[in-house]
């Protein structure tokens, strides 16, 4: 679509690209550059030392420490990384830095290239409020909202949020991405909600100023791509939707919307475009709305424009056969391409999936540690990884792994290969979201495009109803794993020394194992070996391995036999039942979990200690930090009393703050951390004494 031939244009090429950023994006970059024939440098913090983006850069350039403020959001550091590193251009990448407008200019005033829209267009956009006004003017609908000023004190607060509605959200006006953003349903919460906030806010783009805006509980979240030449082409790439979302974060994002009605897309196009051309834009950007309601109702209202690629940009590129780094870093260049609006086409439909280190069951706590395997096919998809096998993912930034998008003919094929890439995926070392995932792809909600952003909190149980149906308590399943944690290396029978002493009170058996899968029960596993080698196998399902409400299947007799590394390639096990042989791999996990692949794919199991974990019983009578982070707040002291549900400390981890609780009514003995002190998952933060029901105290 660029003319193949720049001879005659006054253009400046990149020889010598830095890419201010870390992980997948940052490899994403360093290949579409090498392709134009420039040389990638990389910037790493002491926590990256060892990142995937490191290996793949040509060069990099250390930046001393570990936080994002220290590093990567560090102005003068990645300047004079650029100098040491004789680069000619910088690109931002996504976050940190790359809707900051002081960094745009720096990097102009040091005579680079800056890879971007300019200063002044960032300064305009990056201000939620501004760019509000300017919307306005360009005739873009507005969702009902108002400006909070740096000093309002609790009753501004209150008054400005009746006067917006109920309920309402809270954004920061520096930035996006989830960060800094509260929604509140009652005057009660509003306070502490615009506190958090502010601090979020302040921590993720170093501006702690809110504003308020009505929410739309049902709303689709639906964004237009543009892109400016710098010649005074203008042109949008079609919209995607990205309404499945956690923490106001995009999940799950496809184009095109399976929700927005024609006139809606076009009369969105139009808007988009007109704001573009209002403020003159250059490069790769942004216009994202809310669509509220369904048919000839449906509604549209201007949320943000994102100055920068977005994270989701591939699904543009997959529909549309257009490579937007590419173009970005031509547009830096100089170069004028013949692009009109005629050229773009959609073909098909594309879904992308982020993949995080988090825990859903656990409010989506982010999760850190090394990346025992992580392997993900991409035979039918296209993955931008920020990691590989033996990585370690750290505490203090974004926790994605990667981004994985599906092409297909229609939505219904490009969601399958989707869910089966995912599903077939390898993630062991760390808790990640890919059952979730997976859940959504396959759920009848996605099918039908009942994808609001309120998917998720609508369906809680969606990853349990989808294990339900998967093999987590298949009795083929649970017997190899079970074998496996009772130390097998070679298919024998269990000597009764194998069986832990609180379990032989089961007579009859040689070999008792609690294993557990997601959010299902426990299955139970009863086995023992006869003289001929066939296991005889029971399944009992239940919470606690003797409750009367328990469920019982009888299995039967299996043989089994492993096939040892040397007559293959990984080590198999081979399970003949009623007739049928069936193959499995089988391994060990960093955390201690047991996969096991076969007919059925992969499955994650965990063997269940019934006995009280010295770990418990320390954190017994105190609160205890779920995740790795920073004390950002301590909310209590000792000797203060607090009841149940009460905030006691703040921790930030990955950008995001976690508020630890008090459990009961108690009052505090001793509280062990201060405000910046950083602290490991489960260390004990206060100690607390429960107050008794009925006390007189």
């Amino acid at each position: 679509m660029f003319s193949d031939d720049f001879e005659g244009q006054r253009i400046t090429p990149i020889e010598r690209l830095l890419v201010a950023n870390r992980g997948e994006i940052a490899v994403r970059i360093f290949r579409t550059a090498r392709e134009l024939g420039a040389t990638c440098i990389g910037v790493y913090s002491d926590a990256d030392a060892d990142a995937f983006h490191v290996r793949e850069a040509d060069l990099s350039v250390h930046l001393r420490g570990s936080s994002s403020a220290e590093t990567y959001l560090n102005i003068d550091a990645i300047l004079d990384a650029a100098q040491r590193a004789e680069a000619d251009a910088i690109h931002p990448g996504y976050g940190f830095l790359a809707e900051n407008a002081d960094f745009a200019q720096a990097v102009i005033d040091a005579g680079l290239i800056w890879v971007g829209p300019r200063p002044d267009t960032i300064r305009q956009m990056a201000d939620k409020v501004r760019a509000k006004q300017l919307a306005e003017a360009a005739g873009v609908p507005l969702v009902p909202g108002a400006e909070i000023g740096d000093g309002a004190g609790p009753q501004e607060l209150e008054r400005t949020a009746a006067e917006v509605g109920y309920p309402l959200m809270i954004k920061a006006a520096a930035g996006g991405g989830g960060k800094g953003m509260r929604t509140v349903t009652a005057p009660a919460d509003l306070v502490a909600a615009c506190e958090g906030a502010r601090r979020e806010a302040a921590s993720a783009f170093g501006d702690g100023t809110i504003f308020f805006e009505r929410f739309l509980p049902r709303a689709r979240h639906v964004e237009v791509q543009v892109f400016g030449d710098g010649h005074g082409g203008m042109v949008h790439l079609f919209e995607r939707e990205c309404s499945i979302q956690r923490r106001h974060q995009k999940v799950i994002e496809e184009a095109p919307s399976p929700g927005a009605t024609e006139v809606t897309r076009e009369r969105m196009f139009a808007a988009a475009l007109s704001l573009a051309e209002r403020i003159d834009y250059v490069g790769a950007g942004t216009v994202e709305f809310l669509v509220d309601g369904d048919g000839e109702q449906q509604q549209f209202y201007f949320l943000e424009m994102n100055t920068r690629l977005q994270v989701e940009h591939r699904v543009t590129e997959l529909i549309t056969g257009s490579d937007l780094v590419q173009w970005q870093l031509l547009v830096a260049m100089g170069v004028a391409f013949s692009l009109t609006q005629a050229d773009i086409e959609v073909d098909g439909h594309a879904i992308e999936a982020r993949l995080y280190a988090e825990d859903p069951a656990q409010d989506y706590l982010p999760t850190a540690g090394r990346l025992e395997l992580f392997e993900i096919s991409d035979y039918e998809c296209l993955v931008d990884a920020g990691y590989q096998s033996g990585d370690t993912v750290p505490p203090y930034y974004d926790p994605m792994l990667a981004k994985v998008i599906a092409r297909g003919d229609d939505r219904e094929a490009a969601a399958e290969d989707l869910a089966a890439t995912l599903a077939t995926a390898a993630i062991t070392g760390v808790t990640s979201n890919r059952e979730l995932l997976v859940a959504v792809l396959r759920s009848l909600a996605f099918s039908v495009g009942d994808t609001t952003t309120a998917m998720l909190d609508e369906h809680p149980n969606i990853v349990a109803e989808y294990e339900a149906e998967q093999p987590g308590t298949d009795p083929l399943y649970l017997l190899v794993a079970a074998l496996e944690v009772l130390g097998r290396n070679t298919i024998a029978p269990v000597e009764s020394d194998a069986v832990p002493l609180r379990w032989r009170n089961v007579r009859g058996t040689r070999g008792f194992v609690g294993l557990h899968h997601g959010s299902s029960e426990t299955a139970w596993v009863l086995l023992e070996q006869d003289s001929d080698g066939l296991w005889d196998l029971d399944v009992v399902i239940g919470d606690e391995p003797y409750g009367q409400d328990n469920e019982l299947i009888e299995v039967g007799a299996v043989r089994v036999h492993r096939v040892p590394a040397i007559q293959s390639e990984t080590p198999l096990v081979l399970a003949e039942y009623r007739g049928l042989t069936y193959r499995f791999s089988v391994m060990r996990t960093l955390t201690d979990g047991i996969l096991v692949d076969g007919f059925a794919g992969p499955v994650e199991l965990s063997a269940v200690d019934v006995t009280h974990s010295a770990a418990a019983e320390a954190a017994e009578g105190g609160a205890v930090s779920p995740v790795p982070g920073t004390v950002t707040a301590v909310l209590v002291g000792a000797g203060e009393a607090v009841s149940a549900g009460q905030p006691l400390v703040i921790l930030e981890a990955m950008k995001m703050e976690h508020t630890i609780t008090a459990a009961a009514a108690a009052t505090v003995q001793d509280v062990g951390v201060v405000v910046g002190q950083a602290v490991e998952a489960h260390q004990s933060l206060l100690t607390l004494a429960e107050v008794e029901v009925g006390s007189d105290d």
